[in-house]
């Protein structure tokens, strides 16, 4: 039996799975789609599952011929997409989450359909992978390098004609104005763009399968040097014209100069790499394969009835669990209001309010951002960020991931442990930031039902075992943080000390 005659006469059951994976992706799909409309990022979103769908039209001439050979491990590929969906709901991560519909896709064709037409289908199915919104730190572990490097490019580009210019990490100092490199300048932004465009031109391209990677992975170094250039022109503009030369309309437009000039790079790559074809010599191919069905005693039977019942099954399962299931709102113990201003020698020397933008970001159910002064008239800040699990609370957004976004790169870090006189002790991070001239220590710790954790991964393991065991997502997050002044271990040790007088407090605020 062919494709489209399964499609023919299995048409039913196929149309019964369409409502089934909406009930399974219908509160994951429309966040995706909000992340398209609000993050400049993912915009090029709307156009992958349009792009995806041309390239299956383009091949459905040939792959509507292929014989149908259900494959039982396809059932084994669905059931880890769903077990993959399950695992990222319960720790609410959201890359994860909607990748496990690609997962999902693709058990579905190899379960059904076979080994084969799975194969035709590769490029549609792993082309939606560009619609997937990056994790927060893969994102900002790749866009703050980008940042310092076209920075780097652009001051030393600018030195050479002859601009006054001094640079402090991703800040560009001119006489009359200073300038930032934000994700936008970096590239990260016209990249992610750039790169899904890569793969569908490299698409059409009628050359060799490694010309075609060229094309692919032209579209880094691109992107890069465009907004390097971006990045120059605004300089030498803020230098003649002042700082309102980078701002406002002309820094949209030139952002969008800027990713036109690398569509037209990228073309003309693909103009000089792609090779002229010759008959018979066999150095390209097309992107079709050619449409010869498998034939002969080798050719499986169709796809039977309870297969399609496999499948009905494990996508119930799924959806009834992630529609019905739901994790109560844990209160801290006490509000953080009344958090002491005084905690044995530290006494409290100010403390601070986020604004609507930052807390439509962080989402705490409650915080505290504090600085508290020592006997010696040093001060640390103390910030403790509790998340209760609710539907209106965030998630922890680590150190790793806010602070390079804001200019602070990482010197180092150590995991380890403190012991506290009062009793137990803290799993902590004694990490150093460095921003320009400034150095700080960073002492923090995630918490989640009384245990303190000092790497991500435990702080997801816990709030997927906490939901799965007690249907509870409660953490929280402490950090201290310590201005050096000339000696760096006595800042470790006056952060180190603090923990130890300030954690019998917060214990006492927290949920076990």
């Amino acid at each position: 039996m062919t494709l489209s005659e399964a499609c023919k006469q299995y048409k039913a059951h196929f149309l019964i799975a369409i409502p089934l994976l909406v009930g399974l992706y219908f509160k994951i799909v429309p966040g995706m789609v909000g992340d398209w409309a609000n993050d400049d990022n993912y915009s090029h979103g709307f156009l992958v599952p349009f792009i995806a769908g041309y390239f299956l039209w383009h091949r459905w001439p040939g792959l509507k011929e292929r014989k149908v050979a259900p494959n039982g491990y396809g059932l084994v590929v669905l059931a880890l997409g769903g077990a993959q969906l399950l695992v990222a709901w319960l720790a609410s991560e959201y890359f994860t989450m909607r990748s496990s519909l690609i997962v999902v896709l693709a058990g579905l064709v190899l379960f059904w359909f076979g080994r084969d037409i799975l194969k035709w289908m590769a490029l549609p199915l792993g082309y939606l992978i560009f619609m997937v919104p990056l994790p927060y730190i893969v994102y900002d572990m790749l866009a703050f390098p980008l940042k310092l490097f076209v920075t780097k490019a652009s001051v030393e580009f600018l030195r050479l004609v002859g601009v006054v210019v001094l640079r402090e990490g991703n800040i560009i100092m001119f006489p009359t104005t200073t300038l930032e490199v934000a994700d936008a300048c970096s590239g990260i932004r016209s990249l992610m763009s750039l790169l899904a465009l890569a793969v569908a031109y490299a698409f059409f391209v009628q050359t060799s399968t490694i010309r075609r990677w060229i094309i692919i992975v032209a579209a880094v170094p691109v992107a890069i040097a465009t907004n390097a250039l971006r990045v120059i022109i605004t300089g030498i503009l803020a230098q003649w014209w002042g700082g309102r030369a980078a701002e406002g309309f002309f820094h949209e437009f030139a952002g969008m100069v800027v990713f036109l000039l690398a569509i037209v790079l990228l073309v003309m790559v693909g103009f000089l790499v792609k090779g002229r074809l010759e008959n018979g010599a066999g150095t390209a191919h097309s992107v079709v394969p050619s449409p010869v069905p498998a034939t002969g005693a080798g050719a499986a039977p169709a796809p039977r009835l309870q297969s399609y019942y496999a499948v009905y099954a494990l996508l119930i399962g799924v959806a009834f669990f992630i529609n019905l299931h739901s994790d109560v709102m844990v209160p801290p113990n006490r509000p953080f209001t009344e958090f002491p201003m005084q905690v044995k020698g530290w006494e409290m020397a100010g403390q601070s309010e986020f604004s609507a933008n930052v807390l439509s970001v962080l989402k705490p159910t409650d915080y505290l951002y504090r600085q508290y002064k020592g006997a010696d008239g040093k001060v640390v800040g103390l910030y403790i960020g509790f998340h209760g699990g609710g539907k209106e609370s965030g998630e922890i957004h680590s150190p790793r991931n806010c602070l390079p976004g804001s200019g602070w790169y990482e010197v180092s870090a150590k995991r380890g442990t403190l012991e506290i006189p009062a009793g137990g002790s803290v799993k902590l991070v004694r990490s150093v930031y460095q921003k320009g001239e400034n150095k700080e220590l960073f002492l923090y710790w995630f918490q989640a039902r009384g245990h303190s954790m000092n790497d991500e991964f435990s702080l997801k393991l816990a709030e997927i075992t906490g939901s799965l065991l007690y249907r509870r997502r409660d953490t929280s997050f402490i950090r201290v943080s310590v201005p050096f002044e000339g000696d760096d271990s006595s800042a470790l040790s006056r952060g180190e000390q603090f923990v130890r007088d300030i954690t019998p407090t917060i214990r006492e605020f927290l949920p076990q």
